[in-house]
Formats: structure tokens, C-alpha cells, sequence
């Protein structure tokens, strides 16, 4: 059967009124989708950018978790007491997942990271690797206190003087860890901290 033409007129003029409703970009399922905002999300905010206390604490720390894990591992394989060990176990698990945290956060903050330990801390491992097995516990022990010493002390810096948010809570976490590790090295005979220089001179024989 034929339709009239002015019908026909008429429907293909509903039709594409229609249509023209519809004229959205589409999603993937063929379902029109309301236009993006150009404009930033409201509430967003640009993570702030790191300074130079941040990036030293996060190269430093990096370097730190390098020269300890190594250490760490000399224990496991060279020292004959089952603490020290036990202690180079425990670096080098907890420095590992430290550093993970670190060189992530320094990639999402374009900070980076240098590749190798300092010259510094090359001569202590290579100390520790040509170390006697007699002298091994010993040296292992007062080369962790001071690796520990001087990185629980960078790290309180960064709390107190960081400035970018992600730093400053990556330093909080790993504060009690470097602090516990200190504890630990303070418990076997060997690596208990110095006693302090009360400057007072000693008493003459009578």
C-alpha cells in the first residue's frame, strides 16, 4: 500500500525531529552521554610539590635501605650468631618494603633517586664482606647502630621540617620501624649504645 506523499512528508519531518534530540556524543553502548566538564573537578587540589628537605630524606633514606638490605644479607650468610642473623633477616625484609614505598613516592613526585649507595656506605659492606667471621658480629653491629642513628635522625627532620604531605606520612611510617631496629641492635651483646661522655675527669688514685 502506498502512502500519500504529504504523509510521508509529515513522518519524515517527526522522524527527524526526533532524532535531532538525540544528537549527544555517545557512550560505547550506543547510549547518549551528557557533555564533560572542561573545568577541574571542584575540591581537587595539585599535590604539593617536594622541597629540597624532601628529596634529600627521600634520596638519602633510598640509599640507606640499599646499604642495609646488603648488610643484612652478609648476616644471614656470614655471621655465626643466630641474633645477628635473625637481625639481618629483619633489615632486609623491613628495608625492602621501605623501599618500595620510597621509589614509589618518588616517582609520583618526579624526585630522583640515585642507582647506588654512597662511597661512604661501599666501604662499610666492603668491610663487613672481607670481615673475619671472629670479627664479623662485632663490626656488623656498630656499623647498623650508626646507619640507624643517623637515618632515625634525617627522619625526624623530615616530620618536623617536610613539606610535602606524602613524604612527611611515608617518614611517620617508617620512623617506629628504624626506631624498633635500634631496639633490636641494643639487645644483642655487642650493640648496645655507648655510654655517654660525662666530660668529668677521672678520680686520682689516692
Amino acid at each position: 500500500m502506498s502512502v500519500p506523499r504529504p504523509y510521508l512528508a509529515l513522518l519524515l519531518a517527526a522522524v527527524t525531529a526526533v532524532t535531532g534530540c538525540n544528537s549527544g556524543p555517545s557512550t560505547s553502548a550506543g547510549l547518549a552521554s551528557p557533555a564533560s566538564p572542561t573545568a577541574a573537578s571542584p575540591g581537587t587540589a595539585s599535590p604539593v610539590q617536594p622541597s629540597d628537605q624532601d628529596r634529600i630524606w627521600l634520596r638519602e633514606i633510598h640509599q640507606g635501605n640499599m646499604a642495609e638490605t646488603q648488610a643484612g644479607d652478609l648476616a644471614q650468610h656470614k655471621s655465626t650468631s643466630e641474633a645477628v642473623q635473625r637481625l639481618g633477616t629483619m633489615l632486609v625484609e623491613d628495608h625492602t618494603k621501605l623501599d618500595q614505598e620510597v621509589v614509589k613516592t618518588a616517582e609520583q613526585l618526579g624526585v630522583s633517586l640515585p642507582k647506588n649507595t654512597s662511597g661512604e656506605q661501599k666501604k662499610v659492606i666492603a668491610g663487613l664482606r672481607d670481615a673475619s667471621r671472629a670479627d664479623f658480629n662485632q663490626e656488623f653491629l656498630i656499623a647498623m647502630r650508626k646507619a640507624h642513628e643517623k637515618a632515625v635522625t634525617a627522619t625526624q627532620a623530615e616530620i618536623q621540617s617536610g613539606t610535602s604531605p606524602q613524604v612527611k606520612q611515608l617518614a611517620e611510617k617508617a620512623l617506629p620501624a628504624l626506631e624498633m631496629h635500634l631496639d633490636e641492635i641494643g639487645k644483642i651483646p655487642g650493640g648496645e649504645a655507648p655510654a655517654p661522655d660525662s666530660g668529668a675527669p677521672a678520680p686520682e688514685n689516692s
